[in-house]
C-alpha cells in the first residue's frame, strides 16, 4: 500500500475538522473543459455567498514548470498529431492509478496533503481526474473528512483515468454517463447527474424564447482551433455562403490562445464585415446572441452553446475524449458533426433551407434538453 502512515492519515482527518464551511474547488489547466467547468462550480459558490478557494490548480502550484511544459505539450499534440494522442488515451484505459499503483510523483502527493492541512476543506469539487487518485492515495477508501465530488466534464466515452477508489461522490453529464459509472462498479447513490457546470451566466444571458422563423439577421459565431489549412478552407467556404445566400448572414470569429497562429490566416479570408476578436471573457454574451457555432467538440464548447441555446456545428474533436461530446449533442437534435470546409457550408444552407424549418428544430432542443443551472446545482450538493 503507497498511502500515508496510519498517524499521519489521523493527523491530518483531525486537522481538517473546523466550525466554518469552505469549499476547494480543484482543476488542472489539460484542456479547457476542466477549468471551464471549475470556474463555472466557482461562480455558482460566489453567487450562493459560499465561502470557497476559488480555481486553484493544485499541479501548476507544486510543480509549474514542468506543468507548463506538459500543457504546452499536450495542445500541440492535439492540435498537431491528434492520432497519437488517441493512442495515449487509449493507453490511460490501462495505467494503473491510486493506491496500488506506484507514486510516480510523490511530490504532488505531499503537496496536496499539505494543502489540505493548511486550508481544512468541508468540501472539495474536483473537475480533473487524477485528484481521486490522489485522494485516494491519501486516505485510502475510507471515510473522508470532507465531501468530495468528482465532476467528471466528458459525455459517454469517460476515460477509466476518472474511476478512483476514495470515497465520495461523482456528478456526470447524463444518464448514459452514469450508466457508464454504474457499468465499473460504482453505486448509483453515489452518482449525482447535474449536466454540465457552464457559468451561471449562461442561464442570464440564454434567450427566453425560441423564435417560430428565421431571424432577418442569421449571426454565426466561428472559434476556430483547426490547423491553418482547415481553418483557411473554412473562412472561403463561409465567404461564400455569405456572398451567394439570400439569407443575411453575418460573421464573428473568435481566436482566443489560437490568436497568435491563425489572425493573418482570419484577416486575410474572413468575409468582409466579419467581427474578428482574439481573446475574450464576453463568450456567454456573444452565444447567446448568435444563432449557431461552428467550432470543436470540446466539453466546455459543447455545454456552452446548448446552455446559450445555439445549435453546433463540430468541425474537429480530439480522438478519444470528445467523441462522446459529439455524439451526445447530435443525438439529441442540437448540433451536426461537419469536419469538411464543403460540408460545413453545405450543413448551413440545409439548416437555413426550407425556411429555416431544421435549424428552427435544432434551436428548440437545445432549449429543452440543455442544463444551464448544472452549477448551481452541483454548488448544492457539495455543501449539503
Amino acid at each position: 500500500m503507497n498511502k500515508l502512515k496510519s498517524e499521519q492519515l489521523s493527523h491530518l482527518k483531525q486537522n481538517i475538522i473546523k466550525d466554518e464551511k469552505f469549499v476547494s474547488v480543484i482543476s488542472a489547466s489539460f484542456g479547457d473543459g476542466h477549468n471551464a467547468a471549475a470556474k463555472g462550480v466557482v461562480e455558482a459558490f460566489n453567487s450562493l455567498k459560499v465561502p470557497n478557494s476559488g480555481l486553484i490548480d493544485l499541479l501548476e502550484q507544486i510543480h509549474p514548470a514542468t506543468m507548463s511544459c506538459f500543457t504546452k505539450g499536450y495542445r500541440l499534440v492535439t492540435t498537431r498529431w491528434p492520432a497519437i494522442w488517441e493512442k495515449m488515451y487509449m493507453l490511460a484505459e490501462s495505467f494503473p492509478f491510486g493506491n496500488e499503483s506506484f507514486d510516480l510523483m510523490p511530490s504532488i502527493t505531499n503537496g496536496f496533503s499539505k494543502y489540505l492541512r493548511e486550508t481544512k476543506p468541508d468540501a472539495i469539487i474536483s473537475t480533473y481526474p487524477l485528484y481521486g487518485h490522489i485522494i485516494e492515495r491519501i486516505f485510502g477508501n475510507g471515510d473522508l473528512p470532507f465531501k468530495f465530488v468528482t465532476m467528471i466534464t466528458d459525455s459517454k466515452s469517460i476515460n477509466k483515468s476518472w474511476f478512483h477508489g476514495a470515497s465520495g461522490e461523482f456528478a456526470v453529464l447524463d444518464q448514459i454517463s452514469a450508466n457508464k459509472l454504474i457499468s465499473h462498479g460504482i453505486s448509483s447513490e453515489r452518482i449525482h447527474i447535474t449536466g454540465f457546470p457552464v457559468s451561471p451566466r449562461f442561464l442570464e444571458n440564454r434567450p427566453k424564447e425560441f423564435e417560430n422563423k428565421l431571424p432577418k439577421e442569421f449571426k454565426i459565431l466561428y472559434t476556430p482551433t483547426s490547423n491553418n489549412l482547415h481553418v483557411a478552407s473554412t473562412l472561403r467556404e463561409l465567404n461564400q455562403l455569405t456572398y451567394k445566400s439570400p439569407n443575411k448572414i453575418s460573421l464573428t470569429i473568435v481566436m482566443g490562445r489560437h490568436f497568435n497562429r491563425l489572425d493573418k490566416i482570419v484577416r486575410s479570408q474572413a468575409p468582409e464585415g466579419s467581427a474578428i476578436i482574439g481573446w475574450t471573457k464576453r463568450m456567454s454574451e456573444l452565444l447567446s446572441t448568435s444563432h449557431l457555432i461552428i467550432g470543436k467538440a470540446g466539453g466546455a464548447s459543447v455545454q456552452e452553446a446548448m446552455a446559450s441555446a445555439c445549435p453546433m456545428i463540430i468541425d474537429s474533436m480530439i480522438p478519444g475524449q470528445e467523441e462522446g461530446n459529439a455524439e451526445m449533442i447530435t443525438k439529441i437534435g442540437a448540433g451536426i458533426v461537419a469536419f469538411e470546409p464543403k460540408k460545413i457550408r453545405s450543413t448551413i444552407e440545409d439548416l437555413l433551407g426550407n425556411n429555416g424549418k431544421e435549424w428552427l428544430k435544432f434551436r428548440k432542443n437545445c432549449h429543452i434538453k440543455s442544463t444551464p443551472e448544472a452549477a448551481l446545482n452541483l454548488a448544492k450538493i457539495a455543501i449539503n
